[in-house]
C-alpha cells in the first residue's frame, strides 16, 4: 500500500529532459503541499460558523490544484505550471479583496506566489508576478480610501489570522527548503560532472599523448622501413644487402641486435648471413645456423612461416638461450618470403621486456617481405651473372678455339705499311709484338720509344697485335695517341670478330646446300646399288679427292669374315 502511495505522490521524470523534471519534482511538491495546507485550512474553518463563503474558496483553491495536478501527471509541466501560478495569484488577489485587503492575511501570500513562479518559470516569471502583486495591492488600496472594497465576507479571528500566516510561512519554508534541496543536488551533480569531466579530459590527454607517442613511433617506423627499404632496393651484392640491411635496422629501429638468417640448399638448417651487433659477429665467424622447425624462434619461424614474439624470453619455451647475446629480453622473428617460398627469417632483439606490439609486428613484416624480395633480386642477379660470365667464357673458348683453327691455316694473316706501301707481313714479329701477345698489354720497344705495340683482343683473348711507329725525332707517345691506338684496336677487333663470323656463317650454309643437293640427288635413286655409285660421285666431286669408296658389311659371327657390298671411284 504504502509502495503505491508514495507511486501515487510522486513527481513524473523525464529522462531526456533534465530541467522539465527538475520543474516537475518542485510543482508536485508544491501542489502537495497546496492541497496539504487546504485540507488543514478546510478543518480549521469548519470550527467556527458562517464560514460558508471560506468554504466556497477553499473548493475552488482545492479544484485548481487538482487541476494543476492532473495536468502535471499529464506530462504538460508548463501549461500546469502557468495555470497553477495564474490561479492561484487571481485566487488570492480575490480572497485578499473580501478579507480586508491589505491588511488581511491573505495578502501576505503574494511573496509566497512569487517565490513559487520564480522557481516554476524562472526570474522573468516571477518578475512578472511581482508587478502583478504590485499593482493588485495598489488596487486594494485605492478601493478602500475610496470605500469600494465590501466588509470582510471572510470571519476574522485571531486563530485564523495565525492559521493563516502559519501556513504562508509553511509553503514559504517548503518551497524554499525545496529549492535548497534541488539546488544542492543540481550543485552536487554539476561537480560530480565536473569531477567526472575533469576526469574525463585527464584520460582523454592520456589518450592523446599515447596516440601522438604511437603515431610518432608509426611515422618513425615507416620512415625508417621506407628508408630500409629503398637501400635495400639499390644493392645487388647479396653481401653487401644483409649487412647494410641488418645495420639500418638496428639503428632506425634501435634493436640491440639485428640478423638475417637464410636457409641452406637443403632446406633444413638456418644459416646466419648477417648480424649487427658484436654478439652476432662471433656467430657468424662460428657459422651460426638453427635447425627449421626445431631449434629456437628462428627454426619456428622459418619451420611454421609465420612471425613468432617472445616479450618475456625467460618465460617462452621456444626461445634459444644464446650465451652470446646475454642482455636479450624480448625477441621477434619474422619469415622472410619471396615469390611464394619461405627463404629465411629477419631476427630482431631487445634489451627490453615487452619491447614489441602487435602493430611492430605488422610495420616489420612489411620491411621484411620487401627485405626477403630484395634478397631474392639479389640472389637472381648473383646467378644471372654466373650464367652470363658462364656463356661468356664457353662462348670466349668458343671464339678463341675457332680463331686458333683460322689461323692455323692461314698462319700468315697480316699486313704491313711501310714507304713503299701495302705488303704482305708474312712472319715478321718484333720483340714488342711479341710481349703485348703475351701479355696482352699495350708494350713499348725497350730502346726504341718509337715502337708501339697494342694487342687484338676478341673476348679476352688476343688474337694479334697491331703496331705503330713514331717518325724519327718526333719523341715519345702521347697519352692521347696510346688511348687514341687502343681504341682502334678494340674496334678493329669486333670488325674481325664480326667478319670470321660472317665467314663462319657463309661457310656453314655453302655446307648444308652442298648437304642438301646431295641429299637430294641420292633420294632420288631407287636401289641399293644406284645409291652407293651416286654417294661416292658427289663425295669426291664436292671435296675434291681422287680416290671414294663406299661399302657395306655385316660380321659373319663364324669367322669374322665380313659379308659386304661396295662401290668404288677411281
Amino acid at each position: 500500500m504504502f509502495a503505491w502511495l508514495r507511486k501515487l505522490i510522486a513527481a513524473p521524470v523525464f529522462e531526456d529532459d533534465e530541467e522539465k523534471t527538475r520543474v516537475a519534482s518542485l510543482l508536485n511538491t508544491v501542489l502537495l503541499a497546496f492541497l496539504a495546507t487546504i485540507m488543514l485550512y478546510s478543518a480549521l474553518v469548519f470550527v467556527f460558523p458562517n464560514t460558508g463563503v471560506a468554504l466556497i474558496f477553499i473548493g475552488i483553491a482545492a479544484l485548481v490544484g487538482l487541476s494543476a495536478l492532473f495536468l502535471l501527471r499529464s506530462g504538460r509541466v508548463q501549461t500546469a505550471s502557468l495555470l497553477f501560478s495564474f490561479m492561484l495569484w487571481t485566487f488570492i488577489t480575490i480572497v485578499a479583496s473580501i478579507s480586508g485587503g491589505v491588511n488581511g492575511p491573505s495578502f501576505f501570500a503574494y511573496p509566497v506566489i512569487i517565490i513559487i513562479v520564480g522557481l516554476l518559470m524562472g526570474g522573468r516569471g516571477g518578475f512578472f508576478f511581482a508587478g502583478l502583486s504590485v499593482v493588485a495591492g495598489l488596487g486594494m488600496v485605492w478601493a478602500e480610501t475610496r470605500g469600494f472594497l465590501p466588509p470582510s465576507l471572510v470571519p476574522s479571528f485571531p486563530i485564523s489570522e495565525w492559521a493563516a500566516m502559519s501556513v504562508f510561512t509553511i509553503i514559504a519554508a517548503t518551497i524554499l527548503h525545496v529549492a535548497t534541496s534541488k539546488l544542492n543536488e543540481a550543485l552536487n551533480r554539476a561537480r560530480r560532472y565536473a569531477a567526472e569531466l575533469e576526469e574525463h579530459r585527464a584520460h582523454l590527454e592520456e589518450t592523446v599523448e599515447e596516440r601522438t607517442r604511437d603515431l610518432a613511433r608509426r611515422t618513425r617506423y615507416l620512415e625508417a622501413t621506407a628508408e630500409v627499404a629503398r637501400d635495400a632496393a639499390s644493392v645487388l651484392d647479396l653481401d653487401k644487402l644483409l649487412s647494410r640491411v641488418v645495420r639500418l635496422v638496428s639503428e632506425q629501429f634501435g634493436f640491440y641486435h639485428t640478423g638475417i638468417f637464410l636457409l641452406d640448399p637443403t632446406g633444413e638448417w638456418a644459416v646466419l648471413q648477417a648480424a649487427s651487433s658484436e654478439g652476432g659477429q662471433r656467430m657468424l665467424a662460428r657459422g651460426h645456423r638453427l635447425r627449421v622447425g626445431q631449434t629456437g624462434i628462428v627454426g619456428y619461424v622459418t619451420g611454421h612461416a609465420e612471425p613468432r614474439v617472445a616479450l618475456d624470453v625467460g618465460a617462452d619455451a621456444v626461445f634459444f638461450d644464446n650465451p652470446d647475446l646475454p642482455d636479450t629480453r624480448s625477441e621477434m622473428a619474422l619469415p622472410l618470403r619471396a615469390r611464394g617460398e619461405i627463404i629465411g627469417a629477419l631476427d630482431v632483439q631487445s634489451t627490453e621486456a615487452a619491447a614489441f606490439s602487435a602493430e611492430d609486428v605488422a610495420v616489420l613484416q612489411t620491411l621484411a617481405d620487401q627485405v626477403a624480395m630484395a634478397i631474392s633480386n639479389a640472389q637472381l642477379f648473383a646467378r644471372a651473372q654466373e650464367s652470363l660470365q658462364a656463356e661468356r667464357r664457353a662462348y670466349g673458348e668458343l671464339s678463341h678455339e675457332a680463331w686458333r683453327a683460322l689461323l692455323r691455316t692461314q698462319p700468315d694473316l697480316g699486313v704491313l705499311r711501310n714507304k713503299r706501301g701495302l705488303s704482305p707481313a708474312g712472319d715478321l714479329w718484333r720483340p714488342p709484338m711479341e710481349v703485348a701477345l703475351q701479355t696482352g698489354e699495350t708494350t713499348r720497344g725497350e730502346g726504341d720509344m718509337a715502337s708501339l705495340a697494342t694487342p687484338l683482343k676478341v673476348r679476352g683473348h688476343v688474337i694479334g697485335v697491331i703496331e705503330a711507329r713514331r717518325p724519327e725525332g718526333e719523341g715519345e707517345w702521347e697519352p692521347e695517341q696510346i688511348a687514341l691506338l687502343e681504341t682502334l684496336a678494340e674496334q678493329l677487333s669486333v670488325a674481325l670478330e664480326n667478319a670470321r663470323l660472317y665467314q663462319d656463317t657463309q661457310r656453314r650454309a655453302i655446307r648444308e646446300r652442298l648437304i642438301r643437293e646431295i641429299t637430294e640427288r641420292v633420294r632420288g635413286s631407287v636401289d641399293i646399288e644406284s645409291i652407293l655409285q651416286t654417294t661416292v660421285q658427289e663425295v669426291s666431286k664436292v671435296l675434291g679427292t681422287s680416290r671414294g669408296l663406299a661399302r657395306l658389311g655385316t660380321e659373319v659371327e663364324l669367322g669374322g669374315i665380313p659379308e659386304s657390298t661396295y662401290h668404288e671411284r677411281g
